[in-house]
């Protein structure tokens, strides 16, 4: 019963959405997609915890504009508590807040009439499966939760993180890309 309940939620807020800390500001609530290949550096700093910071570039796309995802590149900085300490890999979960500059489309009539710029700042949590390939190559699908506040091209982020008001978004998405985590002395 709560799966079917929660399957019906993120049905019901996935009509528009922008997401993670690469966004779609198409909307202020949703659902979305993500795709993402990133450079990470961990530091530990207790047996489960680590500071990541990561950069990289994706793609978002709410679930009812799949085909037209907004592109751009992001970087943050995340606290995470692993479950299985002192490997640091496996199931995490993560407080972060990062920065993203956004190319995406804008529509007239349900078709894309043009693309805009916009910058954002995303603070959020995620549920992440960091599967390591190798000593360096990592694959992290993950769940998260965001409110991303940002900006277009005629607007200032500082007026929109004073005045704004941000949504909630649900992301469901995959990171692919280079994470070193550094040795604890």
């Amino acid at each position: 019963m709560k799966i079917l309940a929660l399957t019906g939620i993120l049905f019901l807020i996935s009509l528009q959405s922008k997401a993670d800390v690469i966004y779609s500001p198409i909307t202020n609530m949703g659902l979305a997609v993500s795709l993402e290949g990133i450079g990470s550096y961990e530091i530990p700093f207790t047996k489960y915890n680590t500071i990541n910071f990561w950069g990289g570039f994706g793609v978002v796309s709410p679930v009812d504009r799949l085909f037209h995802p907004a592109v751009g590149g992001e970087v943050a900085l995340e606290l995470r508590q692993y479950f299985a300490g002192e490997k640091f890999r496996k199931f995490n979960l993560g407080l972060y807040s990062g920065f993203a500059v956004m190319r995406y489309p804008y529509f007239y009539n349900d078709r894309v009439s043009g693309y805009e710029r916009s910058i954002g700042f995303v603070p959020g949590i995620k549920l992440t499966y960091k599967h390591r390939f190798n000593s360096y190559l990592v694959g992290e699908p993950y769940v998260g939760i965001s409110m991303p506040w940002y900006a277009g091209e005629s607007e200032k982020l500082s007026e929109v993180l004073k005045d704004g008001n941000p949504g909630l978004m649900v992301t469901v998405g995959l990171r692919i890309g280079f994470n070193k985590v550094f040795k604890r002395e």
